[in-house]
């Protein structure tokens, strides 16, 4: 091979090992996020959202009359009592933005527990809709006992008030209400309760 065969031979060599290097180091030196999962492959980490993390719980919504008690299971039962409908002098509605006086419904919210065990009611999570197609109404907050209980002793019943804007002409409601544990899984069955008011 002559002089300058080799000085291109070798000129090749260094700059194959320089890119190879620098490639390395820019594929070390880069911060980056976890590889994307395969297809069909759950995501991994310790994020409560991961799906590997979640459990399932196979429940589904039950829906029951608006008089009706629903039995929870385990002895533990929940029923709306009481409604009545009333006027918010200076109400302010903000998921429609109105304001003035307002018309809506309040109702209280049951729970009984028949069993020999401490029921944990954990975090409550509840919605409003209203109307004829439903649409969904925020809660002017009016009650005395806005707060559900955390937990109910054996025999022991407990309940708290709730409300949502209605329109004088609607008579329609659908109330939706869950028990979850601390990382928002749900305990039971989540309820809604449908049906007309006079």
């Amino acid at each position: 091979m002559t002089r300058n065969g080799r000085l291109v031979t070798a000129v090749g060599i260094a700059l194959a090992l320089i890119v190879g290097f620098g490639a390395g180091w820019l594929t070390h030196g880069t911060v980056s996020g976890p590889p994307e999962p395969a297809a069909g492959q759950a995501p991994q980490g310790n994020h409560p959202d991961d799906v590997e993390d979640r459990p399932e719980t196979g429940f589904e919504t039950v829906t029951v009359d608006l008089d009706e008690t629903h039995d929870l299971g385990d002895g533990f039962s929940v029923r709306l009592t009481r409604f009545e409908r009333g006027v918010e002098e200076g109400g302010v509605d903000p998921t429609t933005g109105r304001e003035g006086d307002l018309p809506y419904v309040s109702w209280r919210v049951e729970l009984d527990n028949e069993s020999d065990e401490t029921v944990q009611t954990g975090v409550v999570t509840r919605s409003c809709a209203v109307g004829d197609p439903l649409r969904e109404s925020g809660s002017p907050a009016l009650g005395d006992s806005a707060h559900p209980p955390e937990s109910l002793e054996p025999g022991q019943s407990g309940y708290w008030d709730e409300d949502c804007w209605l329109e004088e002409g609607d008579t329609r409601i659908q109330y939706t209400i869950e028990f979850q544990d601390q990382d928002f899984m749900p305990i039971y069955p989540a309820v809604t309760f449908a049906g007309t008011l006079d």
